[in-house]
């Protein structure tokens, strides 16, 4: 242990370039008989002589696998695939210089493949080198879920039910991705996205928390990117999941996943619809000033609860096709269709007190009905063409994409309590505000192999975004609603962002090394008709990154990476209009917001039993944060502001542990330092916080085809800005039986104690809040899942659509 940490020491700030010289390294490429790269092949290095296994690897995403420390001898490579018949490579000799084999071509299996039982199950939660993988296809407890609820059990992830917001190790910023898509919505608008969406249709969801230059320099946390499946066999092949269930609502879930694929063909698509209900309790005291010239030490106390009923709807489909009329060129075509309605009924009150044990003086009664209708459409046309096996390979995109959303929220109010003729609401309120936000993204990218297994990516990108928000606010009484000029707002939102990217890989001795440089000019102009307001930006940044990995040993690889980002306002956080929560709560807009930048810096150190520890550091200036802040007395807004700066370190520990046979437990524990500091109503704040997250995910093979899962995690109290929150956590289990290879049956039971409550804190120099958020999370699902067709599995295109930054911030 005491070499190990030595090792790791010294790697972080010395790579040594000794190599010993009977060492060299073996590299090559895997294709297909229609030239195409094959990923994720199992590739051996066998002595010639005995065939024994002097070494193993995977080939990746271009087919390219390598062999490092390869000691002078006579070897061949084995490549195995599923699906494929197995292939050698001719006996090459091997001294002391690198070497490049022969091309390997996989050739399919002409024959069906007979009933195969797969033993072997991915875990729930897998750490790669680069990012954490939670594989929700399989999971038990994840069936029959909602995107949603798999997220939160992500290790990491913090959804604020509250404030409508996802982190990612406790920071805010998170870019939100659909297949390598950015969803261009705002954090509400993500948020009703994955509510709507059936966890039946997810492969797996990635967290990547340090991206390299070839992706957007949005996001400063980093990114979650959802990958929706896509049946992968050859022929026509299909996947139906049903599932229902109940807490204290019922709920229903369906999905279809089809696929046919020819030689040159390959159509697919894939559906799901989630239905079901929710509540939202939630009790919140507020103690805030109220001065007045003769009183300037009065106080309000104020009680407010919210008792809603939920009925959710949500849809979400793909459908696409890749052509091929070449062997080296594939053109496709895709859309994405995302449909939620949202609806939200029950009672809200509120009183006021100017002391604890006074008489109530002012307390009403409020009937909240709210009602919200979102789509968001993306085609998508695209173009990859490879220039042969050293020729390198062009990839183009072009997106277009239309989010429209319906909103009305209506507020009902009675006074019944009016003590001091205190001024009492008004009796109702109707806030409407229809959505309209068009996207247009274009990206070329180039890669190519350079000398002595280096790699050269390069690409541009320009997307357009134009934002139209018409915000009406009518008050009066029953009947005679009249529109507020004051209140009601026209705001239009258009930006244009340029990119350009760059990116070096290799290897040099015993060390990987990536290094990229993106540049990004951005042209916005916020708009806001009714207030005659103009707000102009432009500016232009620079993005550098680096990535540096080196073996310490053959049981431990060292990984450091930098990276600088960029978080830019989304669009609905820009609108200077009202968003009214009740009568004396609302959201508002800041047109002044400024795009926040943060410098990431992260040291990995994994292990060939799948352990992995991590150490992060990050340092975000201009500080984008959603704050609260009394007015009039008896009310509260939440807004948008740039808080000065904030500084975070955090460490990971990852690591399978095999109980017993049969019982694999997957732990993963996290550890965070955040500090805060900014100037917070006139009084600068710092603000320092230490907190944890424990997440174990328990796997059992109990025999005769039964399996189950039993998942928990735990949060330490914890401090974000202004906002605190105590010990949190939940436990879910599952129970899964496979009565045949192509029908499965899953129960599963979330959150089993109904222990997931948010319990918000607010402690500022001049007001306190505390709060209890409850909702339906203990719920009982069952789910089935059956596959027909043809199931001979042939490895799947992957894409990037060029539109993924912008979909994140739509709103």
């Amino acid at each position: 242990m005491k070499t190990t940490l030595l090792l790791l020491l010294g790697g972080m700030f010395y790579l040594s370039p000794f190599q010993a010289i009977s060492q060299t390294t073996l590299s090559g490429t895997i294709r297909d008989a229609s030239e195409k790269p094959v990923p994720f092949v199992n590739v051996a290095l066998l002595t010639d002589g005995d065939s024994s296994i002097s070494k193993g690897t995977a080939s990746d995403q271009q087919g390219f696998y390598t062999f490092d420390n390869v000691r002078a001898g006579r070897y061949l490579v084995r490549a195995t695939a599923v699906g494929y018949q197995k292939v050698h490579s001719a006996v090459i000799d091997v001294s002391g210089q690198p070497v490049t084999m022969p091309l390997l071509t996989l050739n399919e299996l002409t024959g069906q493949l007979g009933q195969v039982e797969v033993r072997a199950k991915k875990p729930f939660v897998e750490q790669q080198l680069d990012r954490m993988v939670v594989n929700v296809a399989n999971s038990i407890v994840g069936s029959g879920s909602t995107a949603l609820e798999v997220l939160e059990k992500s290790p990491g992830v913090t959804v604020d039910y509250q404030n409508e917001r996802l982190q990612l190790r406790g920071k805010e910023g998170v870019i939100v991705q659909i297949d390598g898509k950015q969803t261009y919505l705002s954090a509400q608008d993500v948020i009703a996205m994955l509510r709507g969406m059936s966890s039946d249709n997810i492969d797996k969801i990635e967290l990547i928390t340090n991206p390299s230059a070839r992706y957007d320099a949005a996001g400063n946390s980093g990114i979650i990117n959802i990958r929706l499946k896509k049946n992968a066999g050859i022929g026509t092949n299909a996947t139906i999941s049903a599932g229902a269930g109940s807490g204290r609502f019922d709920r229903e879930r369906g999905s279809i996943q089809l696929n046919h694929r020819t030689l040159k063909f390959n159509l697919f698509g894939n559906y799901s619809i989630n239905r079901g209900g929710n509540y939202w309790d939630f009790d919140l005291n507020r103690n805030q000033p109220d001065a007045t010239g003769d009183e300037p030490g009065r106080r309000n106390l104020v009680s407010q609860f919210s008792r809603l009923s939920f009925r959710d709807l949500g849809q979400n489909a793909k459908a696409g096709l890749d052509f091929s009329p070449s062997k080296n060129t594939t053109i496709g075509v895709v859309w994405t269709g995302l449909w939620s309605k949202h609806s939200e009924l029950g009672p809200a009150g509120a009183s006021f007190r100017r002391a604890e044990n006074t008489p109530v003086y002012l307390q009403t009664s409020t009937k909240k009905t709210y009602n919200t209708y979102s789509q968001n459409q993306i085609g998508n046309v695209n173009l990859q063409h490879a220039f042969g096996e050293k020729g390198g390979q062009l990839t183009a995109d072009f997106d277009l994409g239309h989010f429209s959303r319906e909103f009305a929220n209506s507020l009902q109010t009675q006074t019944v309590i009016n003590m001091g003729n205190e001024i009492g609401p008004v009796a109702n309120l109707l806030i409407t505000q229809p959505t309209e936000i068009d996207i247009r993204t274009a990206q070329l990218a180039y890669n190519r192999p350079l000398k002595d297994n280096w790699k050269l990516e390069t690409g541009l990108k320009s997307a357009s975004v134009k934002t139209d928000n018409v915000l009406e606010l009518s008050s009066g009484t029953s009947g005679v609603l009249v529109p507020d000029p004051k209140l009601s707002n026209h705001f239009q939102y258009t930006e244009r962002v340029n990119a350009g990217f760059v990116s070096v890989s290799g290897k040099w001795r015993k060390t990987n090394l990536q290094v990229g440089l993106r540049t990004e000019h951005t042209h916005s102009e916020g708009k806001s008709l009714t207030l005659n307001q103009n707000i102009i930006k432009n500016y232009l940044k620079w993005f550098p990154s680096m990535f540096v990995s080196r073996p310490l040993s053959e049981q431990q690889t060292l990984t450091l990476s930098y990276s600088y980002r960029i978080d830019r306002p989304n669009y609905q956080n820009l609108n200077p209009a009202r968003g009214y929560v009740d009568p004396y709560a609302y959201h508002q807009g800041n047109a002044y917001l400024r795009p926040q930048f943060t410098h990431a810096f992260e040291a990995k150190l994994g292990m060939k039993n799948g352990v992995f520890a991590s150490i992060g550091a990050n340092y975000t200036t201009d500080l984008m944060f959603f704050t609260i802040h009394a007015i009039e007395g008896n009310k509260s807004y939440v807004t948008t502001e740039n808080l000065d700066h904030s500084s975070g370190y955090n460490a990971t520990l990852s690591w399978p542990v095999t109980v017993v046979k049969g019982w694999q437990l997957q732990t993963n524990l996290m550890g965070y330092y955040n500090r805060f500091q900014y100037s917070y109503e006139g009084t600068v704040l710092n603000i320092e916080n230490i907190s944890g997250r424990l997440n174990g995910n328990n796997a059992f093979t109990l025999g005769k085809r039964w399996t189950a899962e039993l998942n928990g995690w735990v949060s330490t109290p914890s401090v974000n800005g202004i906002w605190s929150s105590p010990w949190l956590g939940a436990m879910d289990f599952g129970l899964q039986r496979t009565v045949t290879s192509t029908l499965k049956l899953k129960l599963s039971v979330q959150d089993v104690f109904h222990s997931n409550r948010y319990r918000p804190r607010i402690d500022t120099p001049s007001s306190k809040q505390s709060g209890v958020l409850t909702f339906d999370t203990r719920v009982a699902l069952l789910n089935i899942t059956y596959s027909f067709g043809n199931q001979q599995v042939k490895a799947a295109r992957q894409r990037r659509l060029s539109s993924d930054e912008e979909s994140r911030r739509t709103n």
